[in-house]
């Protein structure tokens, strides 16, 4: 099999696989609305971009990734958190989340270390997320149905770095993300990156529970101002988990 070279669909853009419908809007279907969480500081560091940590990784990790999980929606890479010279990825294909982080062989060797999520399939769904500047407004923004976010009593198992990452995009997107996981779905793990600066943004975000697979990509603009004067533009995903 050829190795698979970076591929170029923008944070957020739709492709032909997202055209098998749309997900319902959350408040409206769902049982249980989801924790909107206040924004942490996110921290930005020079190193190379997520193209350059998808060249580290070997032909034949590219290739196993793709083999597993299908044509790719969206995807990122980076240095590992506990090892910055060595490559992460997260790949959301058309038939699964695969992660590949780096470990060592039996030999002692790097290797990399490959868990994949299989989806139902035809399972996969998108829903587009915009928000655009307003005038300032002394609550924090109303979720669709006009409804303003409720205090939610109980923590979803989210780390604090995750909170405060979901904490930065609209809280529609927050719901959409987290809406599987307070209305009956184990909560599993999840992951975040971002790019770009204290004005513009490129984010990417998964949370993966035992039945469903929640994903979030897209570009925030005019961040570094007024909140109401911020833009979004944010495609959220969402496959039902095959039994394994």
């Amino acid at each position: 099999m050829a190795s698979q070279p970076v591929p170029r669909r923008k944070a957020g853009e739709v492709g032909p696989v997202d055209r098998a419908g749309s997900l319902p809007v959350p408040g409206r279907a769902a049982r249980v609305d989801a924790p909107v969480h206040d924004a942490g500081t996110l921290g930005f560091v020079d190193r190379p971009g997520r193209e350059y940590w998808w060249r580290q990784l070997s032909e034949a990790a590219r290739d196993r990734m793709v083999a597993r999980v299908g044509p790719i929606v969206e995807w990122w890479a980076y240095c590992h958190r506990t090892d910055h010279e060595r490559p992460y990825a997260v790949v959301f294909g058309e038939r699964g989340l695969a992660v590949a982080t780096p470990t060592v062989n039996d030999r002692g060797g790097p290797a990399q270390l490959l868990k994949v999520v299989p989806f139902v399939p035809s399972s996969l769904r998108h829903a587009v997320v915009v928000q655009k500047p307003t005038r300032a407004r002394s609550a924090r923004p109303a979720l669709p149905g006009g409804a303003a976010p409720p205090e939610y009593g109980e923590e979803l198992p989210l780390s604090a770095p995750l909170r405060g990452f979901l904490g930065n995009l609209p809280a529609e997107a927050q719901a959409r993300l987290q809406s599987p996981f307070v209305n009956g779905d184990e909560f599993d793990r999840g992951d975040f990156f971002y790019s770009g600066d204290d004005n513009e943004l490129d984010v990417w975000c998964y949370l993966a529970g035992r039945r469903w697979v929640t994903f979030v990509s897209g570009h925030g603009s005019a961040l570094s101002g007024p909140a109401h004067r911020a833009s979004w533009r944010l495609i959220c995903r969402q496959a039902e988990v095959a039994a394994r």
